[in-house]
């Protein structure tokens, strides 16, 4: 598998920045995280420097801390991403947006309107991260007490996405004529209802709008677990993923694009990021005096309800000083996504980390200090080593981490090769090297004819 020229770059904007301390630092835009101008400069740095996308996540309840310690950190508080990245949208002109919308908690006609009218007003710059949710707090706000088991929400969610496409086919892409002549607005033959009754979902259709212009918005994913990562080889297009090592992530890229492969996928038209989140310095020392200086602030009976909110277990019977030991994870609960619990684990035991050191680790995943060349160093191993297709930037701190990606290491990732100096292609497919979609409906119309 070879990668293409360059690089994907995604940029995952916090507005308070990812380490969970970055909000205290003098310079943090974290005292209003509600500000549109927040969102705009960054989205606008990282259009300025060819990233690709900027990655708006979402949780559907308040994040599942203790509230005397949710108090500490700057996670009480976002803003709904569908709504943001339509605003943003509309003070950027190339770079894509990835919003996030749950399988488990939406009904698909109103995700295939939210995400095809984006689409539209974009001029085609859309994506849609498609979760399944993994709290139970979060089910507790749509009137049930847990979550269904994994695999159950996983079934959903196939049945959702089907809907979901199927809708945006309402109308095949030539369906609307406008011969005002004729008095035609459109072909009442290139209309197709849907018609579905499945096991979750039953949805007439089809839906109100022209197809948008993608066809499809990008469809994202970022599951990990065994059920996580089929739907991702069968359906994502654009997937994110962490790993502790070179040696994971080529392990995890080799897994998907063989799992999608046989899928009967073509797997290059599925593209892993992978997560890499250096804290930028001119030089290590200063990379070294940002970062201590948020782990300063680090409140540690935060970081240690952090550590067992990540994993949904109770810690305090384990010895602080010893190696971690195997830990058995809960299948579903409050706990945080099996990608990110299993990361922190592999690099615990890679590294020989005591339970301590797992413990202050938990600052916002796999934030570390690197000097510019340090950080591009380490994003071409990757890319040039078969371990991913581009890169997920979990900025730890903002704006000033944004300011840094995009003054010292963009520059340096140039002249290496592995980040373009201009856009290319008009939507966010395009410009990722992904296929627009067939029209299900169409194709089956002329296959039959």
């Amino acid at each position: 598998m070879t990668n293409s020229e360059y690089a994907i770059w995604a940029a995952f904007l916090w507005p308070g920045g990812h380490h969970h301390a970055a909000w205290r630092l003098p310079d943090s835009t974290g005292d209003d995280l509600h500000s549109i101008e927040n969102y705009r400069r960054m989205a606008r740095a990282a259009e300025r420097a060819k990233l690709d996308v900027v990655f708006l996540g979402d949780l559907l309840a308040i994040w599942p801390l203790p509230w005397e310690l949710l108090a500490r950190t700057a996670r009480a508080a976002r803003l709904e991403p569908i709504v943001l990245a339509s605003a943003l949208t509309q003070v950027t002109e190339e770079i894509g947006f990835v919003a996030t919308a749950s399988t488990s908690f939406n009904e698909p006609f109103n995700v295939a309107r939210q995400f095809g009218s984006l689409d539209h007003i974009s001029g085609g710059r859309i994506g849609w991260n498609v979760v399944t949710t993994f709290t139970d707090d979060s089910a507790k706000n749509f009137g049930i007490d847990t979550l269904p088991p994994r695999a159950e929400r996983y079934e959903r969610a196939q049945e959702f996405l089907d809907v979901v496409k199927a809708l945006w086919d309402s109308y095949e892409d030539d369906a609307v004529v406008r011969d005002k002549a004729a008095g035609q607005f459109f072909d009442p033959a290139k209309l197709h209802r849907l018609d579905h009754t499945g096991e979750h979902f039953k949805v007439l259709g089809p839906i109100n709008m022209e197809r948008p212009p993608q066809g499809y918005p990008v469809i994202c994913q970022a599951g990990a677990s065994a059920e996580g990562t089929a739907f991702a080889a069968a359906n994502g297009e654009l997937l994110f993923t962490i790993a502790s090592s070179l040696e994971r992530a080529q392990e995890y890229y080799r897994t998907i694009k063989t799992a999608a492969s046989d899928a009967g996928r073509d797997p290059d038209h599925i593209k892993v990021l992978v997560g890499l989140n250096p804290v930028i310095g001119r030089t290590r020392a200063e990379a070294d005096e940002k970062y201590e200086q948020m782990q300063s602030l680090l409140d540690s009976s935060v970081a240690r309800s952090l550590a067992e909110t990540y994993f949904g277990i109770d810690l305090s019977s384990y010895a602080l000083d010893e190696l971690v030991p195997e830990i058995e994870l809960p299948e579903v609960g409050n706990g945080m996504p099996r990608a990110h619990q299993e990361f922190m684990l592999n690099k615990a035991r890679d590294e020989e980390l005591t339970m301590r050191q797992l413990v202050s680790g938990f600052n916002g995943l796999n934030i570390y200090p690197a000097s510019a060349e340090e950080a591009a160093d380490q994003f071409e191993e990757y890319f040039r080593n078969d371990a991913c297709d581009g890169f997920i930037l979990q900025i730890s701190h903002v704006p000033e981490g944004v300011d840094d990606f995009v003054t010292l290491v963009a520059p340096e990732l140039r002249k290496r090769g592995i980040l373009r100096s201009e856009y290319s292609g008009r939507t966010l497919r395009e410009k990722l090297g992904l296929p627009r979609p067939e029209n299900q409906f169409a194709g089956s119309r002329l296959r039959a004819g």
